[in-house]
């Protein structure tokens, strides 16, 4: 799709940015929800789940970009 050049270049850093975004959320919710106790749990299980599904599609932007990891 998307090859190389400027604009391929802040595609690159928009993917960067979000995943840095979604790295930082998710470790700040848990934070949060780790200190209800046992009551945040299914909440940061939930959390776990979504920054993983973001994480592949981080993954799958970067393939289709032709920019694997």
């Amino acid at each position: 799709m998307m090859q190389g050049g400027p604009r391929g270049d802040e595609a690159l850093q928009g993917v960067d940015a979000y995943e840095q975004m979604v790295d930082t959320f998710a470790e700040q919710a848990k934070a949060y929800w780790g200190l209800w106790g046992p009551l945040g749990e299914p909440m940061v299980r939930g959390v776990d789940a979504w920054a993983e599904m973001q994480r592949a599609y981080v993954q799958w932007l970067r393939q289709s970009m032709g920019n694997q990891p």
